[in-house]
């Protein structure tokens, strides 16, 4: 009898605490998500008063209760959706080829020494270039087009995957090697797919999560210069002064890139399951 009341007791204290901490937790939830409103909140009265006393000069600052105004407007008059579609369209593709070459040349340089050793002053040489700065080339080469803009954004987003690679797989522990060379594991491609790819890919997915970013970054620049998409409206409206416009289409670039990372954190999450 005495041990089924000490049993009880500790059932009831264990469940106790787990509560305890339940309500912790939701607390501190329910604060951040009030102090995340808050500062909100305080970001458009700062706004509002910047527009109203005209802090950065008469007519330069958009007034944030215009926003729902301009959206419509924007919606409603076809400028909007194809934007984003145009934009969609050499973002894939540059983020995509730059992804996969970066990942490719990062993982030969890490797991080839002559490979290394044979292009490692060009990698210094080009890294610091700016994606911007191929901007006229890609004019040159693919005229004022999709392809230029996609060249531009792999150029931004090959050297992001390149390091992250070449760094994720270098700092694989050389024990795993001994491991898979212990069971019959050896040899450079069944190591590869074997050992060093499943350890390093933590690393190259965020390599590809930080390139996801990279890429609207040198979009934007690209398409300032005149092609299609939601950087080019930023321009044009930004000629007539609709600045409200331009908020428009930077809070576009904002949604579209949150919905890009939260699809990718969930294939990161599916691929990296096996993680405890």
């Amino acid at each position: 009898a005495m041990g089924s009341v000490a049993d009880s007791v500790a059932t009831s204290g264990v469940t106790s605490a787990r509560q305890s901490s339940a309500s912790r937790g939701n607390s501190g939830e329910s604060r951040r998500v009030l102090l995340g409103i808050g500062g909100v909140f305080l970001f458009v009265v700062l706004w509002k008063a910047s527009h109203f006393f005209a802090w950065t000069g008469a007519g330069t600052m958009p007034d944030p209760f215009l926003l729902p105004e301009t959206l419509w407007d924007e919606w409603s008059t076809g400028r909007l959706l194809p934007a984003v579609g145009s934009s969609l369209v050499h973002y894939v593709w540059g983020l995509g080829l730059g992804a996969a070459l970066g990942m490719a040349i990062g993982f030969a340089a890490a797991t080839n020494t002559v490979f290394e050793g044979g292009h490692a002053y060009l990698a210094r040489i080009l890294r610091p270039i700016p994606p911007l700065a191929w901007v006229v080339f890609a004019i040159a080469w693919f005229q004022v087009s999709h392809a230029g803009a996609a060249f531009v954004i792999a150029i931004g987003v090959f050297w992001v995957n390149y390091f992250a690679t070449y760094a994720a797989i270098r700092g694989v522990d050389p024990r795993y090697y001994e491991l898979a060379r212990a069971f019959g594991q050896g040899g450079w491609w069944r190591t590869s797919l074997t050992v060093t790819l499943p350890a390093a890919a933590p690393g190259m997915l965020s390599g590809f999560r930080t390139g996801v970013g990279q890429a609207w970054m040198a979009l934007i620049a690209a398409e300032l210069l005149g092609v299609p998409g939601m950087g080019q409206e930023m321009n044009s409206a930004a000629g007539v002064g609709a600045y409200e416009a331009v908020v428009i289409y930077m809070f576009a670039i904002s949604g579209v890139y949150a919905l890009c990372d939260f699809v990718f954190v969930r294939f990161e999450n599916w691929v990296l399951q096996w993680r405890p």
